[in-house]
């Protein structure tokens, strides 16, 4: 079960968000290289043109110099036209040069191109990823169902409409860590079984797995009783994925939660193609006993 997702609940699609999710990988792979196993794995105040008959040195000229009563500004040598026209030098009153300030036009171009760089520092898969607030793992811990998932990781890609729904079990250990424990519904009618533990991060609700080399998990949203929004970085073979999962309570999907990842999910560098709503599976019953 598979497809393309995502847009505002309830326009054409009726959940309006995932569909797909995690897989389990490929019976023929090799323990430990589980695709899965990282599834859990300025524009700038202009200067005000001078007015028609308004001095012209005070709009070209950083400073403007007082004039003596009933004297002019003189021209340098080789300047012609009326003071305030482009010139190299003006001369005050007293005869030094006025200091010269670059034309409005071209501070408001450096001033744009610093915000455009600022912007592409802030682009898609670059945001700051939220973290629950005040995250409290004991009341985390318990049975959660992944319905729902979306990566740019390939093996994901490649195997995601093939998957089926999850299951996760999770224990707040004493040491701030997370007992995790994995159920993979798998193709044979089986499910494989997969023990790790989520190490605490800097920060409540933030994690890191190495042996899925999962350097960056996240509690990005929940309200512990019934969904929970989880993302994940990986660095495998110097290759950075990004992924978003859909915990839930019960075997279907949250609408709140569907919500929460849609929002995110553009955030971080991830679209509508990338992502799926798994089917229900028994298969993985027995880890969550």
């Amino acid at each position: 079960m598979g497809g393309v997702w995502w847009g505002p609940l309830g326009q054409g699609n009726p959940i309006g968000a995932y569909h797909g999710g995690v897989c389990p990988r490929q019976q023929a792979s090799a323990p430990g290289s589980n695709p899965i196993g990282a599834y859990h794995g300025g524009v700038c105040p202009r200067q005000q043109a001078s007015a028609p008959g308004s001095n012209p040195i005070g709009a070209y000229h950083g400073g403007v110099c007082p004039r003596r009563a009933g004297q002019r500004p003189r021209a340098s040598q080789g300047h012609k036209g009326t003071v305030g026209e482009a010139t190299p030098t003006l001369l005050c009153c007293s005869g030094a040069p006025c200091h010269q300030q670059e034309p409005p036009s071209r501070m408001l171009q450096t001033l744009l191109i610093s915000g455009t760089l600022a912007l592409l520092a802030a682009a898609p898969g670059q945001a700051e990823v939220p973290i629950q607030a005040d995250f409290d793992a004991s009341q985390f811990q318990g049975p959660w169902y992944v319905v729902g998932a979306v990566s740019d990781d390939q093996g994901f890609l490649d195997a995601k409409d093939n998957m089926k729904m999850p299951v996760v079990l999770v224990t707040s250990l004493a040491d701030g860590n997370l007992g995790i424990k994995f159920g993979f519904p798998t193709p044979d009618g089986g499910c494989q079984e997969t023990d790790s533990t989520f190490t605490r991060g800097a920060v409540d609700g933030q994690f890191s797995n190495a042996a899925m080399a999962q350097t960056d998990i996240r509690v990005a949203f929940t309200d512990y009783q019934h969904f929970a929004v989880m993302y994940f970085e990986t660095q495998k073979g110097g290759v950075r994925s990004t992924w978003l999962q859909l915990y839930a309570r019960a075997p279907e999907l949250f609408p709140e939660g569907a919500q929460r990842m849609q929002e995110l999910a553009p955030k971080v560098g991830l679209n509508p193609s990338q992502g799926v709503l798994l089917p229900k599976s028994d298969q993985c019953a027995e880890v969550l006993a």
